[in-house]
């Protein structure tokens, strides 16, 4: 029994009736700091605290004769600390049920109370924590019931009492999507935590939220869970300044678009502006020259030549001037579509009779390199277009045709009816573009422009004329 005793850790003393110290344990002597021998004889009152309540104190020795008394005291050490305890007293009876002897049983608490004290302070600090934050901390069951809501939260949601708070269903009161909800629970339920969860949530006023939602799953002893506590932080504002945000980067983004398309035509402009001052300084000195070289040696041999040489003069005249008008009117047509000023303006009109009149117009042309022109249009090919804007592409395609044709050449002119439309073509049987020379048709920033089988000089124009008039009926050059 003695080893018993001396084996447990709290606390045993034995005393007598008068309240003196008859025996203690080993934990006793470990707990106080006395030696038994320094104890035994001696009262309790050397271990009580002057701080117990003397009330408190004379209410053990009736008690424990009544059957036992359980409290705490505050006793005192022998180096004079004190500490509380926890004690229990029964009493010892002889073989004739008479008391003989009381014994105490004592914890020492100092342990627990410091955890207590701890968890105490945890508490307050959680509740004023609870009531202070100014984001939304709740509580709730499973099936979408609050339990708790901080005061930040009843603002947020507009809730007035606590009778208004147990009335919500979460799900169908305060989440916009309700599949969200089950969404959260998944993950809540998988991972027994949720962080910075964002939905959508309505207030009670109608007006609708964004949150974040950080939660962990409250679980019983058995490891149930039984309800769900939460953070929920508003990102209201936050969200609709990044949308805003996103809106100002995609019109920076139009902004820059514009800004790059803007550079592209600047940088368009400036080509056309540099091919064009350079057509008008080289293309045009040399049929002046020929103007001038020839009007001269008619002014002054005049009177010396022949009715046929005067004839063959004003011819050579005559032709140098028709080139100088056609390069003159490319110019012009070019300027004009460059700065916007040419309208697309259809009527109805035979495409046979206009492509004549093209033809006539270029007949000489034709004639001084033997070159036959056949045109295969169809007479009843009426068709709905810019008459003027036919005769130019016309006229530039028949034109380059006669220009790269060798003497004896053809060139077919035909008009296929396709759908509502004519595929018009222009062929020839002349010397052809090389493959390496096709990406350069049609560009003004390269120089392409290439002498004719009777070394006649071009500028280029033409099938840039084309092409851009082709454009501004909205139809695609076909090659």
């Amino acid at each position: 029994m003695l080893h018993t005793i001396n084996s447990v850790h709290e606390s045993i003393s034995i005393t007598d009736l008068n309240d003196r110290l008859i025996f203690v344990n080993k934990a006793f002597t470990r707990i106080y700091g006395y030696e038994p021998e320094e104890v035994i004889g001696q009262k309790t009152d050397i271990l009580r605290s002057d701080k117990n309540d003397p009330e408190l104190l004379k209410q053990i020795h009736p008690s424990t004769l009544q059957g036992g008394w359980r409290g705490r005291i505050i006793n005192k050490r022998k180096d004079g600390s004190e500490f509380t305890i926890e004690l229990s007293t029964s009493i010892v009876k002889d073989e004739n049920g008479n008391p003989v002897a009381y014994v105490g049983i004592a914890r020492d608490l100092t342990q627990l109370i410091e955890t207590e004290e701890k968890l105490r302070e945890a508490e307050s600090k959680f509740r004023e924590l609870f009531l202070e934050l100014k984001d939304v901390v709740y509580e709730s069951t499973i099936d979408g019931q609050f339990v708790d809501l901080n005061p930040a939260g009843f603002e947020f949601f507009g809730i007035n009492s606590y009778d208004m708070l147990r009335k919500i269903d979460i799900v169908n009161d305060i989440y916009v999507d309700p599949h969200i909800r089950e969404e959260f629970q998944k993950k809540l339920e998988k991972f027994g935590f949720v962080k910075d969860f964002e939905l959508r949530i309505k207030k009670l006023n109608g007006k609708i939220a964004t949150v974040l939602e950080t939660s962990t799953a409250v679980k019983d002893k058995d490891g149930k869970i039984v309800g769900y506590r939460g953070i929920l932080r508003d990102i209201t504002e936050a969200k609709e300044q990044e949308e805003k945000l996103k809106d100002l980067v995609l019109q920076l983004e139009a902004v820059n678009k514009q800004l790059k398309k803007s550079e592209e035509e600047l940088k368009n402009q400036i080509i056309t502006k540099d091919k064009f001052f350079s057509i008008i300084a080289h293309d045009l000195r040399s049929p002046f020259s020929a103007l001038l070289s020839f009007s001269e040696f008619l002014r002054d041999d005049i009177d010396d030549l022949t009715r046929e040489e005067i004839v063959m003069f004003a011819d050579k005249i005559n032709e140098a001037a028709q080139n100088v008008f056609a390069l003159l009117e490319n110019l012009l047509q070019w300027s004009r579509i460059q700065s916007g000023k040419i309208h697309y303006e259809p009527h109805d009109f035979k495409l046979r009779e206009r492509a004549e009149r093209v033809i006539k117009l270029l007949s000489n042309n034709a004639e001084n390199k033997d070159i036959y022109i056949i045109n295969e249009i169809p007479n009843d090919a009426l068709v709905f277009a810019d008459e003027d804007m036919i005769s130019s592409v016309l006229q530039n395609l028949i034109s380059n045709a006669i220009k790269f044709t060798r003497p004896g050449g053809k060139i077919t002119l035909k008009a296929e009816k396709e759908d509502k439309f004519f595929k018009v073509s222009v062929s020839d049987t002349g010397v052809g573009i090389k493959e390496e020379d096709l990406p350069k048709l049609f560009r003004l920033d390269v120089q392409h422009s290439t002498y004719g089988t009777n070394e006649e000089k071009g500028s280029g124009l033409g099938l840039i004329i084309c092409k851009e008039m082709v454009e501004k009926k909205r139809r695609r050059y076909l090659r």
